[in-house]
């Protein structure tokens, strides 16, 4: 996460490093993000008794409670931090804590809008870095994050497919649970061309410089293929394949974004 911030900084107009800041803003990442953990682990819990009895809570290492409360200290560590940065940050970071507490708590079972949250959870960290530098949530962070947010969202559908069995002991209602792997592969396909249509974007509007066409192109090539190799053969097998490569094709973009924001 404090990755994403630093890269949210490259991205921003000013640039702007400050050595304390950045101390800020690891605290604020490294707590916020194990506070989440640990809720989803808790909310989890009852699952992981039988999916993943060694994780913390279901082997004993420690009670609900005591992890209830390990969490909620560091949530209030976190957000104390980003305060320090400034207030707009606290309130960019407030607002991704509480869509990750709804989501561990609720939002997780209603799929596509689930996808969509931690979608807009995991592009966060790049606006609050970018905000950090800016003072404010600048239309260049905006056209960055807007392929972030649809290539995770079509990664969180095609993973429906391979959790298809998990989800259904969740009751998570995925697109793969309630309209088929079929459906679930096309959608999320249309999501990562999506992503790839909006690509062109950032340079056409003079956000990044030349370096970052060629670099992007890689990555759009990539999704174009995890799309059609979904689209071909729906399954879990499959699916688990292509999540997996998004991920590659998401880290070469990021790459392109922040090599054609500082060259």
């Amino acid at each position: 996460m404090f990755l994403a911030v630093l890269s949210g900084i490259v991205l921003s107009y000013e640039k702007n490093i400050n050595p304390t800041t950045l101390l800020y803003a690891f605290i604020t990442a490294f707590t916020l993000n194990g506070s989440s953990m640990i809720f989803n682990d808790y909310f989890d819990r009852e699952v992981d008794k039988v999916n993943a009895p060694h994780r913390p809570i279901p082997s004993g290492l420690i009670s609900p409670m005591n992890a209830v409360v390990y969490a909620f200290i560091l949530g209030v560590v976190g957000l104390a931090s980003s305060y320090m940065i400034s207030f707009t940050c606290m309130m960019i970071a407030t607002a991704s804590y509480i869509a990750t507490l709804l989501y561990n708590m609720r939002l997780k079972r209603t799929g596509l809008l689930g996808n969509l949250i931690v979608s807009i959870v995991v592009a966060t960290p790049f606006i609050f870095g970018s905000t950090m530098s800016d003072g404010y949530v600048s239309e260049r962070i905006i056209a960055f994050i807007i392929p972030v947010i649809l290539s995770n969202t079509g990664r969180e559908v095609i993973k429906g497919i391979a959790d298809v069995e998990g989800d259904a002991v969740r009751n998570v209602m995925s697109i793969a649970r309630t309209k088929g792997l079929k459906k679930a592969a096309e959608i999320g396909a249309i999501l990562y061309l999506s992503a790839v249509a909006f690509s062109p974007i950032p340079y056409l509007l003079n956000y990044v410089s030349e370096i970052y066409l060629p670099i992007v192109l890689i990555a759009d090539a990539g999704f174009i293929d995890s799309s059609r190799s979904i689209l071909k053969k729906p399954t879990r097998e499959n699916a688990l394949k292509v999540k997996n490569q998004t991920l590659l094709w998401m880290l070469i973009a990021l790459i392109a974004f922040i090599l054609g924001g500082l060259l």
